[in-house]
């Protein structure tokens, strides 16, 4: 009876997701039945409490944020944007592999893929509609480039955070696993989707300056948001230098990192400091209210799992990380993504299921796992009718969701399979 009630629960919580109903609360409720069938509901509110103040992942989210909505205030952004585009603009075909490109590093730079898109959006779009692309692809190119996996590179990521945590690793492994899978995934992705969407034609001049608008900005600030990122892979131990000084034997913190550059941005760009203060703390607020929420309820959502039996059952079906294991990760997290309308849940939910009973017989393959469950669920939240960051590209763009997703679903597909190639090839 317990076991059909939990598949009763699951199948609820799939149905109420797919009815759009929000993911915190279907997860959250989820839970919270699910413990009440051992009679353990206060299991689920003391996951909740403890989640809520977990400043190994609340550090690092938060202060990416706020340092994102810092370079949108200060227009460093859109800078980075302009340097990056320039190079592509007047050529025709360059357009969607480049657009891509930008979107993709922008989005390692600031992790959050609707303000990636907000950046890259009013400079891509007006250039590929005057270069003679339909909206609907201009639209699916920066929905392409801005959500294909970006954010996967940066230390202060949900995905990566979740998986260095679980794993214990250091952050420099769960990177190095997650490289060449995303980055194989993200080309195919883009080339496949470039073959079908571009039809030739000669280079085109734009008709139209999508810049006219614009407040000219230094060109150093171009240079400002990708810093904190630099200083992190700078100091990772073992990289460029040998042995870090205390505290840093372990590498810099993303938090530290991220604070420290925002000081270097206020310092630069002599505006009113109080005013960007202020824009710093609402990114903190932004990334908890709506990044921390998701892993908080999705942990309870776990421990319900785990309560019944289910995480343990799930663990011994992928704990050989053989083909077959690689394959239902990638197929559970993508599919979860897509109904959810984010990667983080479904990820950080298969993170913290998962890594933990591998991590110390088979820390590479845990590993690998992570990062397959992260890169398959930032491919369905791309394919996702319900994801922000479609629906901010679709109404942006002046195209219809479905028909979006229509024109990356091939694409991302492709890029899975290569993705999924790649990780069965380790082993």
């Amino acid at each position: 009876m317990q076991l059909a009630a939990t598949f009763v629960i699951i199948a609820l919580t799939m149905w109420l997701l797919i009815r759009e109903w929000d993911v915190r609360l279907v997860l959250f409720g989820a839970g919270l039945a699910l413990t009440l069938l051992k009679l353990k509901p206060l299991v689920a509110f003391d996951v909740f409490l403890s989640e809520m103040g977990n400043g190994k992942t609340i550090g690092p989210i938060c202060t990416a944020m706020g340092y994102a909505y810092v370079l949108r205030a200060t227009g460093c952004d859109r800078a980075m944007v302009r340097l990056l585009l320039a190079p592509v603009k007047r050529v025709r075909w360059l357009l969607i592999p480049g657009g891509c490109a930008v979107g993709f590093i922008t989005n390692i730079a600031i992790t959050s893929q609707t303000a990636v898109a907000a950046a890259v959006g009013p400079i891509l779009v007006p250039l590929m509609l005057a270069a003679g692309y339909s909206p609907v692809v201009a639209a699916a190119t920066l929905l392409l480039g801005c959500s294909g996996g970006g954010s996967l590179y940066n230390p202060g990521d949900a995905d990566l955070v979740a998986i260095h945590e679980a794993s214990k690793a250091p952050m420099k492994l769960a990177l190095d696993a997650m490289f060449v899978p995303l980055l194989a995934g993200f080309v195919t992705a883009v080339i496949v989707f470039m073959l079908i969407e571009n039809r030739g034609g000669r280079a085109a001049v734009p008709t139209e300056d999508s810049e006219a608008n614009e407040i000219a900005q230094p060109w150093w600030k171009a240079l400002l948001p990708p810093l904190p990122v630099i200083a992190i892979f700078l100091m990772m131990p073992g990289v460029f230098f040998p042995a870090l000084p205390a505290p840093f034997e372990k590498g810099l913190p993303v938090a530290h990192a991220m604070i420290a550059a925002t000081i270097v941005v206020l310092v630069l760009c002599r505006g009113d400091v109080s005013a960007l203060a202020k824009k710093f703390c609402e990114g903190l607020g932004y990334a908890y209210a709506n990044i921390i929420t998701l892993i908080v309820t999705a942990s309870c959502f776990i421990a319900g799992l785990t309560e019944v039996g289910l995480t343990e059952r799930f663990v011994k079906l992928v704990a050989g990380v053989g083909w077959t294991a690689k394959l239902a990760a990638g197929a559970i997290t993508g599919f979860l993504a897509i109904i959810a309308g984010t990667g983080i849940g479904p990820s950080v939910a298969f993170s913290k299921a998962v890594l933990p009973a591998l991590r110390d017989t088979n820390l590479a393959g845990a590993l690998d796992l992570g990062a397959l469950a992260a890169i398959a669920a930032t491919f369905g939240r791309t394919m996702s009718p319900v994801a922000a960051v479609v629906i901010f590209c679709a109404t942006f763009g002046n195209a219809k969701t479905i028909a979006l997703i229509k024109h990356t679903a091939i694409p991302l597909l492709a890029g899975f399979a290569v993705m999924l190639a790649i990780m069965i090839s380790r082993g």
